[in-house]
């Protein structure tokens, strides 16, 4: 089977997503001789493409200007897939998968723009109706998904993501960092939903209330719409305890798991939450929030808190900080914990789900979405947009 990829939206600062990405292509590339990748890019995404270790990804690639150049080249494939969340263009002639995380905005739609919800209503809705599967990461973001998108349970797929394997070995090369004695640890970028300032409460309650001084190192992306981190932090006199590294590869955030205390994981929502698995593979210590995705995926592996609670995040915090037995105790059931997520397990759901679109797909129900729904989607889209403009007046 040839299998088109649209990377056209692949970029540095996706986060997971471009993690995600790059796992699942460096098994696929290297270990699936069944099936021919056709990689969609552009030439702004070659550089992203490069780490993917292998040249076999050129074999078929096609240089693209825009997305809409896709639509005449996919009579050369069998399948298409779309990896970022957005089916495009829509609807296709082919089997169509579609990857989408989590629907966020659904739920914490303060921490978009008017223009990122109508964005998410229009294409996130519009791909999962339209692919003939859709593929998500968790069963709390399956069940969301279903609910709010109205779409049949049986045409979504969950698939665990994996950490790089260099994460599951004991041993890795040392790195000059300068890093606090203790510290605890938070790698997430500067998004609203991450929750950076509810964890600098809570180290103002550690230090003002237990007077406890507990050092912070955080890694990721700044952005200009996010949450103010440093600013912040010496609003709140943590300038001293908070050590902010941004953006590192994976040999140095090895380094700052294995030196950590713990990895303090306060996100308001998760769709998977991938440092959690990162950190019981390699036998960090986790505290992390009761919500969303997140209990499934660290099981008993961790000690939770209310991340709307600075106070409970800072005792919870308390408790580790001082108790090397728990810590051993999370340490262990962390590894097992971490097992279930495997690239090869990745990789093995992908291809079913492949298998199972080029199975299922119908032209009759092609020419529905056609001529019919995705025509009446727009409609309706536009519709919306007319009326939030009028409001805005």
């Amino acid at each position: 089977m040839r299998i088109g990829v649209n990377c056209f939206n692949l970029q540095a600062n996706m986060g997971g997503l471009r993690q995600y990405f790059l796992r699942l292509f460096r098994e696929l590339l290297e270990q699936d001789v069944l099936h021919t990748y056709v990689f969609f890019h552009g030439k702004h995404n070659i550089p992203e493409l490069e780490p993917l270790g292998t040249d076999r990804w050129r074999d078929s690639a096609v240089l693209i200007d825009s997305q809409e150049d896709i639509l005449p080249r996919l009579a050369e494939v069998d399948l298409y897939f779309c990896p970022f969340g957005v089916l495009w263009p829509r609807p296709v002639p082919v089997p169509s998968v579609v990857t989408l995380v989590d629907i966020q905005e659904v739920f914490f739609p303060q921490f978009f723009t008017e223009q990122d919800l109508w964005n998410r209503a229009y294409h996130y809705q519009g791909s999962t109706r339209s692919a003939t599967e859709v593929i998500t990461i968790s069963q709390y973001s399956k069940k969301t998904i279903v609910e709010h998108h109205r779409v049949s349970a049986d045409k979504v797929r969950v698939v665990y993501l994996a950490a790089d394997d260099y994460f599951y070995g004991y041993d890795s090369e040392e790195v000059s960092l300068d890093l606090p004695p203790r510290y605890i640890f938070y790698p997430a970028n500067r998004w609203l939903h991450k929750n950076h300032d509810n964890l600098l409460k809570a180290l103002v309650i550690l230090r003002d209330d237990f007077h406890v001084r507990i050092d912070c190192v955080l890694t990721g992306f700044d952005y200009d719409a996010g949450y103010p981190l440093k600013a912040k932090a010496q609003e709140y006199g943590l300038s001293e305890q908070i050590r902010v590294i941004g953006y590192v590869g994976k040999k140095e955030i090895k380094q700052i798991y294995r030196q950590a205390v713990m990895l303090c994981f306060p996100s308001l929502f998760e769709g998977f939450g991938m440092p959690l698995v990162e950190a019981m593979a390699i036998g960090c210590p986790v505290v992390c929030s009761n919500t969303t995705s997140i209990p499934e995926i660290v099981g008993d592996a961790a000690l939770f808190f209310d991340p709307h609670n600075p106070r409970d995040i800072a005792e919870k915090i308390r408790a580790l900080w001082d108790n090397p037995s728990l810590r051993a105790m999370l340490v262990e059931a962390g590894r097992k914990q971490a097992d279930k997520y495997s690239v090869k397990k990745l990789a093995a759901g992908h291809l079913e789900a492949f298998n199972r679109a080029e199975n299922s797909f119908s032209m009759s129900r092609y020419r529905l979405n056609r001529f019919i729904l995705e025509p009446m989607h727009r409609i309706n889209m536009r519709r919306k947009r007319y009326f939030l403009q009028v409001a805005g007046r």
